[in-house]
């Protein structure tokens, strides 16, 4: 008897081990009844029919569904069915939908599909593949199995609902990391090189946010998993040198043992020397805990920003999406915390929420801003869950929405289903029109500061000469065209359900975020790019600050790095470079730096990429050296 669980990769190239396959594998094979079983993890994406093929004759495929490989598992399931129709094949995840009415139109649609697992999946696998060894005529349903539905002559079917599991319960779940399932899959031709691995320590979620099927999936409560468990998993990984660590709980930092988990983090990297970057979802109101969280991987030297969990700054917006009990007071607050200690924040705001406007949007890409230069905010388009509240709604909101491909990063890479995104363009509040501006508006912004080109330009202007952020990006996105046309590109792509990555002329064959190609404007034409920002401060700053503002331009016009800049020298009357804090003017002071010259690359889209990276890294791109 054979048993395959697909958990198909995305489009991303980090791809980090399958954990929701793991945990189904991994229960199941540690039942003594199933001891005779083989089962198999999947996760590459192959042409439908070979993928098809690999999985013909096993008695139960399972398919986890997500929004980056649903639409792809779905179409090898029905061919699956047409080539081996005695195959079993259960569904589970976030993609499959809970509503009644949803789910039985989604069974109807996928008829390849027998049986769809509802909520947590451990168990409730497990269950199936015993009743299929007993009897393999015998449905979920029929067996009495919790947490299960079906389609019957037409009809949708669901199996008594599954508890939770909670406390005790999680012993009866088996770790694929401790008990050899993913050393398996890492000895298969299915892995890839180790470098990324995701890790639960608890599963729920107390907040109800109408964009996000975290609370609704789990009904709200938080459970952990068993601490011991979460330690050895944590030492395994350290063991394997994984680099990056993700925790997938909803509020890391929520429970009172959370300081405890980190601390064993801490020890691992001085035995080890791994992970090196550990990203979370930190819990929305604990200021003091989270700040400690990240001071202590910040102690143990590994990377970690503190994400300050603010999808919009305006109440009226936030009350529409049911984040109100989330006061944004209180993220600044933890901001300015973070900022008196030194550590870098994040923030990814969303463009299409209820009750936005253009002007509200404008207002909360403002407030994401901020002096300390290591800080990056973003600006996602609102995507539509299965699951999420905001998806049930979104006809009586009004929101308009655009199915976008989703592809990957290299062109040559061909999906041969590529998923989808349901992204909202519009609502009555943010006509296509406005979201456009808004669109070319938050990246614009957010690429100038993000990529650090102008990195003591807008500091200075913003929090010196109190210049707002908006009239300079106004003012940018009108004297230097490139900017604007490249971002309306973008929009226009969405718009038309083409893409929201794209290819660039010249950067190779490769599709760029809306942030890379306006790092590439700039790229293409830095002298034309420095000349006009230098008008836009004529018309902005002060008289009075005219000097330190071209001070402050030259400055960074020499950090530019373009392609094979040669070794340079300026004199400048500040030391920007030793600028922090940019709510402090610089020191002043007569210094001549000698400016060491940019790498040489093969490619423009070598150099683009080697430039995006060190800016995301908020690395120095180029050496600056005192000569007097």
């Amino acid at each position: 008897m054979r048993v395959v669980v697909a958990q198909y990769e995305g489009v991303t190239t980090m791809r980090p081990l399958p954990l929701a396959a793991g945990l189904l594998v991994a229960t199941a094979r540690a039942c003594p009844t199933l001891a005779h079983v083989d089962f198999a993890v999947e996760t590459r994406r192959r042409p439908v029919n070979a993928a098809a093929e690999r999985l013909r004759g096993a008695s139960i495929v399972g398919l986890s569904l997500y929004t980056w490989n649903e639409r792809y598992s779905l179409t090898v399931a029905a061919h699956l069915k047409a080539i081996s129709p005695h195959t079993r094949i259960v569904v589970g995840g976030p993609s499959v939908p809970r509503q009644p009415d949803m789910l039985a139109s989604f069974l109807n649609t996928h008829s390849a599909i027998d049986t769809a697992v509802l909520g947590e999946g451990e168990l409730t696998f497990r269950e199936i593949v015993q009743a299929y060894a007993v009897s393999p005529t015998t449905s979920a349903i029929a067996a009495g199995i919790a947490g299960t539905a079906r389609l019957v002559d037409g009809r949708l079917l669901l199996g008594p609902a599954r508890e939770r599991l909670r406390g005790d319960a999680f012993a009866a779940t088996v770790s694929p990391y401790l008990d050899g399932t993913f050393d398996d899959y890492l000895a298969s031709d299915e892995a890839d090189p180790l470098v990324a691995a995701v890790f639960e320590t608890n599963r729920g979620c107390p907040f109800s946010c109408s964009f996000c099927d975290w609370g609704q999936a789990t009904e709200s409560r938080v459970n952990e998993l068993p601490l011991d468990r979460v330690k050895a998993e944590l030492t395994w990984a350290a063991s394997h040198h994984v680099a990056y660590i993700y925790f997938v709980d909803a509020n890391f930092g929520i429970r009172r043992r959370d300081p405890e988990i980190i601390e064993h983090i801490a020890a691992l990297k001085r035995q080890t020397g791994a992970p090196s970057f550990v990203y979370f979802h930190l819990t929305k109101n604990a200021q003091a805990r989270n700040l400690r969280t990240v001071e202590m991987l910040q102690d143990a030297g590994i990377g970690s920003q503190v994400s300050l969990s603010m999808q919009d700054f305006d109440l009226d917006v936030l009350h529409a999406i049911r984040r109100d009990n989330i006061d944004p007071a209180d993220a600044l607050t933890l901001r300015a915390q973070c900022h008196a200690r030194g550590l870098p924040t994040t923030n990814e705001l969303l463009l299409g929420l209820p009750r936005q406007t253009l002007a509200s949007v404008r207002k909360t890409v403002v407030a994401a801003l901020t002096p300390f230069s290591h800080d990056s905010f973003f600006l996602y388009p609102v995507r539509l869950l299965p699951n999420a509240p905001l998806a049930h709604e979104a006809n009586a909101l009004g929101l308009e929405v655009r199915h976008v491909p989703l592809f990957a990063r290299d062109l040559d890479e061909v999906h041969p289903v590529p998923e989808v995104e349901t992204l909202v363009v519009a609502t009555p509040t943010l006509p296509i029109a406005d979201w456009r501006e808004a669109f070319v508006f938050g990246h614009a912004l957010a690429a100038v500061h993000d990529q650090s080109l102008l990195p003591a330009t807008l500091p200075f202007l913003v929090w010196s000469c109190a210049v707002p952020p908006d009239a300079f990006v106004d003012a940018l996105l009108d004297a230097f065209p490139p900017i604007r046309a490249t971002l309306l590109r973008f929009a226009d792509a969405i718009l038309d359900e083409a893409a929201s990555v794209l290819p660039l002329d010249g950067y190779g064959r490769l599709r760029w975020d809306p942030i890379d190609a306006v790092v590439a404007a700039v790229l293409d034409d830095p002298t034309t790019f420095f000349a006009t920002v230098k008008h836009v401060l004529m018309d902005l700053v002060p008289p009075a600050h005219h000097r330190v503002a071209t001070d402050a331009l030259t400055f960074d016009a020499a950090l530019l790095a373009a392609v094979s800049a040669p070794t340079t020298a300026i004199s400048v009357d500040h030391d920007w470079s030793a600028s922090r804090d940019a709510r402090n003017p610089p020191r002043k002071a007569r210094l001549r730096f000698e400016v060491a010259p940019s790498p040489t690359f093969a490619t423009r889209s070598e150099h683009l990429s080697w430039f995006l990276a060190n800016g995301w890294a908020r690395a120095p791109r180029r050496a600056l050296t005192i000569v007097q």
